[in-house]
């Protein structure tokens, strides 16, 4: 028996062919919404092809409706295999990397005529995709970190990573209709930054049914194990998943129980044990069983077995920042450097996040490989940011930069031109290798400077692919308090910069935090959930959070 899903998942699969195929958008959109519809049919298809109905439903036409019967009766699409043999398994391999679509594998394959793997690392670190229209440095980048995370197999990803991924499975569970609900748990749910496994739960009255299904999903790479209450195996871009089912009643203590980290666990069976429990009730919501433990409920990112329990016990854990919260995000790029986008077109996609600023914060002129801008770009784009803010009604654009820190502390800008700008980061590009002595004194350097309001990135990491530099940072923090400086935690998906601990002695030390993107791209804004999520990690408050306030009450002009 064929479900519902597995025959939108073939269409879906089909649409993205054609894609890359570069045929009619109007074919493409009929097979994507033809998958949509089907994932949300009420009846089986069975029955409508049995009962000659199919052509009823929206969207299915003569031909898609023969696709599904041919489906149905063998369990293969000709058509779909004769895609896969026509577009070159190359492109295929590409769709698997980490933020790189269709849209964009297509426009590297036609532009450069590349269909394999080994030619899109090689044009990537030959600076070539950037001179494609609409991709950037940015995207090779990511095609860099995300070659090297497939080769990785099954190796920890970064959170960016790991959560888009763990979407797509949960979609594509709740379209299964014998799933009453599916929920992310485990590292994703806590937000690890590098997370080694996706856990998902699953709960419906057929868990067999559906474990048998979803063993079919097409964006496995591997099902390891299969059995009547869960499934492992390793999906695409190379990370170990775990899907656990259960019966709908056992869904809140399931997802209790695969949310907090093993020292957590160990802490709370401690507590509960104390208070003379066996086991945790099956039927209870996840606040139900901390306030009979006589503990405040405990958010998942705080679930870490460092001190919450107590803190929860005590009644003395913080309200932490929440998305509402945040004003504005304080470090975009935009394509006057190596950002995608124009102006307007950020400006655009920030009020639609509920914004009511945002800092467009291009390189500085050192920075050749981002294209950074020479000091009579820098003066032009303030005129062009200023002369937009006349026209926007309801959200402000910050003239900023983000200028590169040289290797002896100073900037990569004069103060004529800083001391002009609404929003100042600086930060480490180049020079990493620095002893841990001569980096502190190089970004301390810079932290005191008069005009910097923000410190990017402070550590440098890059997940799965660069370690920090040396630098001391408990010193780095303490410059910062000195000065009234913001330390950045950067929120792009791959830097998540500071972690949990950093954030944590930059609240004690009083120094403030601005959560950026660093977006290249307006869909990056998006990113902003990866910073919250890693703040509230770091028991980060509202107050902590420079960019919970209005622009006017940071001292903007």
């Amino acid at each position: 028996m064929t479900s519902n899903a597995e025959v939108a998942w073939l269409f879906l699969e089909i649409g993205d062919l054609l894609e890359l195929k570069g045929d009619s958008p109007f074919k493409v959109r009929a097979y994507r919404q033809a998958a949509r519809t089907l994932e949300k049919l009420p009846v089986s298809v069975e029955v409508l092809v049995a009962e000659q109905r199919l052509e009823e439903v929206p969207g299915i036409g003569k031909a898609l409706a023969a696709k599904i019967g041919e489906i149905l009766a063998t369990g293969r699409s000709a058509y779909l295999e004769g895609l896969r043999q026509e577009i070159p398994a190359g492109l295929r391999e590409m769709l698997a990397i980490p933020g790189l679509g269709v849209k964009s594998v297509r426009t590297i394959y036609q532009g450069l005529r590349i269909a394999t793997l080994e030619d899109l690392e090689k044009a990537a670190r030959e600076r070539e995709i950037r001179k494609l229209p609409g991709l950037g440095s940015k995207t090779e980048l990511n095609i860099l970190r995300g070659l090297e995370m497939l080769r990785a197999q099954e190796g920890h990803v970064p959170l960016g990573v790991a959560w888009v991924v763990a979407e797509g499975l949960q979609a594509s569970l709740l379209s299964l209709g014998e799933v009453t609900a599916a929920l992310v748990a485990g590292e994703v749910r806590r937000g690890v930054p590098l997370v080694g496994a996706i856990e998902l739960v699953a709960a419906s009255r057929e868990p067999v049914r559906v474990g048998e299904i979803f063993a079919r999903y097409p964006r496995w790479r591997e099902v390891r194990h299969l059995s009547r209450d869960r499934l492992e195996g390793v999906a695409n871009p190379g990370v170990k998943v775990i899907l656990y089912l259960v019966p709908p009643e056992d869904l809140s203590r399931e997802m209790f129980l695969r949310t907090g980290s093993a020292a957590h666990c160990r802490r709370l069976a401690e507590v509960a044990r104390e208070a003379g429990w066996n086991d945790f009730p099956g039927r209870l919501a996840e606040e139900e069983i901390y306030a009979r433990l006589g503990l405040a409920y405990i958010p998942p990112e705080l679930r870490e077995g460092r001190g919450e329990i107590e803190a929860a016990a005590a009644g003395t854990l913080p309200r932490l920042v929440e998305a509402g919260d945040i004003r504005g995000d304080l470090h975009v790029h935009s394509n006057w450097s190596d950002g995608v986008d124009a102006l307007r077109t950020i400006a655009e996609a920030a009020r639609k996040q509920g914004y009511r600023y945002l800092a467009i914060t291009d390189h500085s002129r050192s920075l050749a490989v981002a294209r950074g801008l020479p000091v009579e770009k820098v003066w032009e784009q303030g005129r062009a940011i200023r002369a937009l803010n006349e026209e926007l009604a309801d959200i402000r654009l910050l003239w900023g930069t983000e200028v590169d820190i040289l290797a002896d502390g100073t900037l990569d800008y004069p103060d004529e031109v800083l001391a002009e700008m609404d929003w100042v980061i600086a930060s480490v590009h180049t020079s990493f290798k620095q002893d841990e002595e001569t980096m502190t004194a190089r970004i301390a350097r810079a932290i005191r400077h008069p005009l910097v309001r923000v410190l990017g990135h402070p550590t440098g990491r890059i997940l799965g692919r660069r370690s920090p530099y040396a630098v001391d940072l408990p010193k780095i923090l303490a410059a910062a308090a000195e000065t009234g400086t913001c330390v950045e935690l950067n929120a792009s998906g791959d830097r998540l910069d500071l972690e949990a601990e950093g954030l944590e002695l930059a609240r004690d030390l009083g120094v403030k935090v601005a959560i950026g993107t660093d977006s290249h791209e307006s869909r990056h804004l998006e990113d902003m959930r990866y910073g919250l999520i890693t703040a509230r990690r770091g028991w980060l408050r509202p107050d902590d959070v420079v960019n919970t306030r209005e622009w006017e009450e940071m001292g903007g002009r």
